[in-house]
């Protein structure tokens, strides 16, 4: 985070317009906000000066790349959270988006408010997705259905206990609560505890 300033984004999109846009937003919406941009990650990588960005707000459409490795990309160039905004993408996009760790991701003709929120959401560490897409998570091909007892353990981490407060409440053993978590992630294909509920959430495996 830049000295003196609440929040850093960096902007990546190759339309000048949109850019512009999204300063002005951020600077209506966000005292203190420090915006930097770039019409593509080569000119981003090479351009930003500092510490890294407090979020990286890109269009892989925009930038020509494929989102998974764009994703990894800019996490290694930066270590910053990331959300995606974009006009063109669908359910395969919001998947690769989801499966490649991006902390948001909204649509260009969604609401002003809904990009700020996910990028509030990024800056905190938690996770936030257009609610104009939160139905168009088609889970994959395979095996990815949850055992009874695998989503009431998700149910109780979605609700916020951690692992000791869920195996106490279960009569489970730590280790037994971190084994069935693990196969939860890998079932819903999630990095992340966060991410897993996200995606449980919007395709109703919980509440």
């Amino acid at each position: 985070m830049v000295a003196g300033t609440s929040l850093s984004c960096l902007i990546i999109d190759e339309h000048p317009v949109v850019r512009q846009g999204i300063r002005a937003l951020l600077e209506r919406e966000i005292g203190g906000v420090a915006v930097s941009d770039a019409a593509t990650p080569d000119a981003a990588v090479t351009g930003h000066q500092g510490g890294s960005p407090d979020v990286v707000i890109v269009d892989p459409r925009s930038a020509g790349a494929q989102v998974g490795a764009l994703v990894t990309r800019l996490s290694d160039e930066f270590s910053s959270p990331i959300v995606v905004f974009t006009s063109n993408g669908g359910a395969r996009l919001l998947a690769e988006a989801l499966k490649a760790g991006v902390k948001g991701y909204v649509r260009k003709d969604s609401p002003p408010e809904d990009l700020v929120r996910a990028i509030r959401a990024a800056q905190s560490g938690d996770f936030y997705v257009d609610p104009a897409l939160s139905s168009t998570i088609v889970l994959e091909e395979g095996d990815r259905t949850l055992t009874a007892r695998q989503r009431e353990i998700l149910q109780m981490l979605a609700d916020g206990m951690q692992t000791d407060a869920v195996a106490k409440r279960l009569g489970l053993s730590t280790e037994t609560v971190r084994t069935h978590t693990k196969r939860i992630l890998a079932k819903l294909h999630a990095d992340t505890r966060t991410q897993a509920v996200a995606i449980a959430i919007r395709n109703g495996l919980i509440e």
